[in-house]
């Protein structure tokens, strides 16, 4: 007895989860996707619409604005009518012939150590790499240590280096003289102890 009932449960058993296939496959049949088959097709049939040529990219040239070449605008102009012996970029002499003042390179891009006043800058070592002398400054501000050699410029006055030997370096700058000119000084950096 317990020999067919255990038949007859597994009989049960196959014709229930047969059951439960033929549910399952008869609802994946029909996938219901014909009006969304029928979308698709639409927007495959149009075509792309024409878009322009993107336009050709012209380059403009940066343009540095640096101010410490140009008038205060808050400084009432000098009156050359009363004062004609002061013009800028020129200097009279006592006779009255005019004679040119030094001025600084206002038309170059000052960068790097040119944007540091010399006393932010100290001098820390020389080094001598192919026949020329170079010498280590050393920024006080962040400690970062560049290399120079004659000819270069530093500080803000439109410092050109002069001379470097092993214990100072000199720099020619170009002081505003206060009547439309430039003066030149000669600033030194010394080695550091």
């Amino acid at each position: 007895m317990t020999d067919s009932s255990s038949r007859e449960k597994s009989r049960y058993c196959y014709i229930l989860n047969l059951g439960l296939i033929t549910i399952l496959l008869s609802a994946c049949g029909d996938p219901g996707m014909a009006d969304l088959k029928k979308y698709v097709a639409e927007i495959k049939a149009k075509k792309n619409p024409h878009v322009e040529k993107m336009p050709e990219y012209r380059h403009i040239p940066p343009y540095f604005y640096e101010v410490q070449n140009l008038r205060d605008p808050f400084i009432a102009l000098i009156d050359t009518k009363k004062r004609g012996d002061i013009s800028l970029g020129s200097e009279s002499s006592p006779g009255g012939e005019k004679k040119a003042c030094p001025s600084p390179q206002s038309h170059r891009i000052r960068v790097g150590l040119e944007l540091m006043p010399l006393d932010a800058l100290q001098l820390v070592g020389t080094l001598e790499i192919d026949g020329t002398l170079w010498a280590l400054v050393k920024s006080t501000g962040d400690g970062t240590i560049y290399r120079v050699k004659q000819g270069d410029y530093l500080g803000e006055n439109y410092g050109q280096i002069i001379n470097i030997s092993e214990q100072r370096i000199e720099v020619l700058e170009h002081l505003p003289d206060g009547k439309g000119c430039w003066k030149e000084e000669v600033a030194s950096l010394s080695l550091a102890e």
